[in-house]
């Protein structure tokens, strides 16, 4: 077989919205949204508005290109924002964290918490491909990595754990869902960040501009390309590590605790809110009170709080800023109701890699202690010196030495910090990864590439913000599931720790009861399996009980498929 290349990247395009097929023939996706740009002003329909451009003879083609020069090319938003874009791809996991986390975009991608992984997996930057030395590096470590992750998934080690010694420099799969404003907005950072960002980005868009004329959206798309307007931002971790940025400069006074610190707690609550959220808990209350209540009216609760989110979600507005693996935030970031700044992966890279080169010997003595792998709080980076590393940013030097311990840049699951001989190899080949990292860039491999190296346990810094939808039903009460990625939950539980005390201190403890797992505010769990934390809320939950919901969820479904459009 041969090796996957980063330029074997493969793109299958599903299509595109909105085209109308009738009888007259069909209108693509750039005339749809021109000649509804048109109505806004005639009043008319889109069939009326083209009866009329044939009565005077006019070239269709002629009258969308000048509609779009007189609107998209002006930044009208609503033209490109309204046709979206499907496609599949093939090629390496880069691709995932590039775009997932584009704010209006949707998307499916493979998960290294369940799919297997074989050296065959491996996919090599074309640059590190040609070069023999590189690919000496490149190879040796990967396999070494992945003979390792092997390893641990058979000796008892939950992949949610394993996968973060893995980098994502291997074979992922993923379908897409891409307005056109967004495309633009990925073009225009991957122009800006061109030396930063993976190279498949640049060949994913190529394919699109390519497909652009036969998909019946060229013209829109390059006269929104050339408006003066910009576009919403996205949180895009491939950029220059030189580059300042609000997360940075937070870490440069805050110290965290537990790899995380609320930041602030905006609340403007009214008496309505609070009413209304009595008036919810009231109910819950009596619905938690029998499993034949919970069958019936489970429903109405989730109506209910609906109701306030809609009428009351900006009361609330909670900034935490935190430290988590690559990983976990390939789950946040899929959370695109919580806007988020997030510090350049390869500034924490450098911060990681010098933190390693500090620990050197004792790493490959198996001199391992509690002091060298323990969470600590460092000295505010404003009190200590720069220092030049490579990649081209700067680092602190004390910050990054004696004062700060692995744990703290670099993830340890639990399950491998407890086990010697786990703990030993999962350090080593961090070790070696960001060696292999460094050697790379000196054999004049671009970061862009030499970062496919990079295990996903390197922890990144993230500022993120929640409303009162993402506190009581949206990010919280999915991620302190059980079912959620094992350090994620372990930081959200942290994190609702201190939402709660801050809630106290200003008087809102009331709000605490409604922070939990999303099976409390429904009285049962939707999972497979339960873990038993809605034994809490609903003392006689059982699993007979447990498997009725599920078949009352199945007859829900097939009552609605019934009685599509008849209500």
């Amino acid at each position: 077989m041969s090796p996957l290349l980063t330029r074997n990247l493969k793109v299958k395009f599903l299509g595109i919205t909105p085209v109308l097929t009738d009888e007259t023939g069909v209108l693509n996706p750039q005339q749809i949204v021109a000649l509804s740009s048109l109505a806004t002003f005639k009043g008319r329909s889109i069939k009326k508005l083209l009866k009329d451009i044939e009565k005077k003879g006019e070239n269709l083609d002629e009258k969308i290109k000048g509609i779009l020069q007189r609107s998209s090319l002006r930044g009208h938003a609503s033209l490109s924002t309204t046709p979206s874009l499907c496609l599949a791809y093939e090629g390496s996991k880069f691709l995932d964290s590039a775009l997932t986390g584009i704010v209006f975009s949707s998307s499916l991608a493979s998960s290294g918490r369940r799919t297997k992984t074989t050296e065959v997996d491996i996919v090599y930057p074309v640059r590190i491909f040609k070069n023999k030395k590189a690919r000496k590096i490149y190879e040796t470590i990967s396999k070494r990595i992945i003979k390792f992750f092997n390893f641990l998934s058979a000796n008892g080690v939950q992949k949610d754990e394993a996968s973060k010694i893995l980098q994502y420099g291997i074979y992922g799969t993923g379908i897409i869902y891409l307005p056109i404003e967004s495309i633009i907005g990925l073009k225009r950072e991957y122009v800006t960040e061109k030396a930063w960002m993976p190279e498949e980005i640049g060949i994913l868009l190529k394919k699109i501009e390519k497909k652009l004329k036969n998909l019946g959206i060229d013209w829109l798309y390059t006269t929104r390309e050339a408006a003066p307007r910009n576009v919403y931002p996205y949180p895009n971790i491939f950029k220059s590590p030189k580059k300042l940025n609000l997360v940075r400069e937070l870490r440069k006074k805050e110290k965290l605790i537990d790899n995380s610190k609320l930041i602030s707690v905006d609340v403007l609550i009214p008496p309505g809110l609070k009413k209304k959220l009595a008036n919810f808990e009231k109910k819950r209350k009596k619905v938690f009170s029998s499993l034949t209540k919970i069958k019936k009216n489970w429903l109405s609760l989730l109506f209910q709080l609906q109701e306030v989110f809609r009428d009351y979600n900006l009361t609330l507005k909670i900034k935490v800023l935190s430290s988590v693996p690559w990983r976990v935030w390939g789950e946040k970031k899929r959370h695109r109701t919580c806007p988020q700044i997030i510090e350049s992966i390869y500034y924490c890279i450098n911060r990681a890699a010098e933190r390693f080169r500090k620990f050197k010997k004792q790493i490959e003595k198996n001199q391992i202690n509690k002091k060298l792998l323990k969470d600590y709080n460092p000295p505010t980076t404003s009190e200590v010196p720069l220092r030049r590393v490579a990649g081209g940013s700067e680092s602190h030097s004390s910050l990054h030495s004696e004062w700060a311990p692995i744990e703290e840049i670099f993830s340890i699951p639990p399950s491998i910090k407890e086990n010697p001989e786990f703990l030993k190899e999962y350090l080593l080949i961090a070790l070696k990864s960001f060696e292999g990292y460094r050697n790379l860039i000196k054999l004049k491999i671009k970061p862009r590439e030499a970062i496919f190296l990079i295990p996903r346990a390197v922890k990144i810094d993230i500022l993120q913000e929640y409303d009162l939808y993402n506190l009581l039903t949206g990010y919280y009460p999915l991620r302190l599931c059980q079912t959620a990625e094992e350090e994620m939950r372990r930081n959200t539980l942290r994190e609702a720790s201190q939402i709660k005390k801050a809630l106290t201190k200003k008087g809102h403890s009331w709000l605490n009861k409604f922070i939990g797992p999303k099976c409390q505010m429904i009285g049962f769990c939707p999972e497979e399996k339960s873990c038993g934390q809605i034994l809490t809320s609903v003392k006689k939950y059982n699993e007979k009980f447990h498997r009725e919901m599920k078949e009352d969820l199945k007859k829900r479904f097939e009552e609605n498929l019934k009685n599509l459009g008849r209500r």
